[in-house]
């Protein structure tokens, strides 16, 4: 964890979340553990974590997929949040959690955690490289042809 809040944007405000984070589990369930997770339906298990503090949607669908959970529960993050906007996949004005309910059903059934993965990884670096808040790179896109944004530039 420590090579990972010293890479965080703001380490120190990250620190002081992990920290509530874990005396919130062990208050409330006597260790910090998050064990009892791999009982619960995915949903009800990122709403569990979703109580804690500092966790919200993208952060409850990564421990639940890229975690010894292995979910299928999809991580978004501003980045691919806005390529999916921008393509039409969800309301333009949609906030992770909306983005995440509207996604989670249409995405093929068959993926598995690894692939839906894999899903925001590819999205992330397309935000990153070419679908940029300002001036996106549309003629470049590799997605251009199934993109509402894209079509009409």
């Amino acid at each position: 964890m420590k090579a990972h809040l010293q890479t965080a944007t703001f380490p120190a405000m990250a620190a002081e979340r992990l920290k509530a984070c874990l005396q919130d589990i062990i208050a409330q369930r006597g260790k910090a553990s998050l064990d009892h997770l791999a009982t619960m339906e995915t949903a009800d298990a990122m709403a569990w974590l979703e109580t804690l503090p500092g966790i919200a949607r993208k952060i409850s669908a990564g421990i639940m997929n890229t975690s010894q959970f292995d979910r299928k529960a999809l991580v978004l993050d501003t980045g691919h949040r806005r390529v999916v906007q921008r393509m039409g996949l969800v309301p333009p004005k949609a906030d992770t959690t909306r983005a995440y309910d509207e996604l989670m059903p249409i995405l093929p059934p068959e993926w598995s955690a690894a692939d839906l993965d894999e899903h925001h990884l590819l999205g992330k670096r397309l935000a990153q490289t070419i679908c940029r808040p300002k001036r996106p790179d549309c003629p470049s896109c590799p997605v251009r042809a199934d993109c509402e944004t894209g079509r009409t530039l």
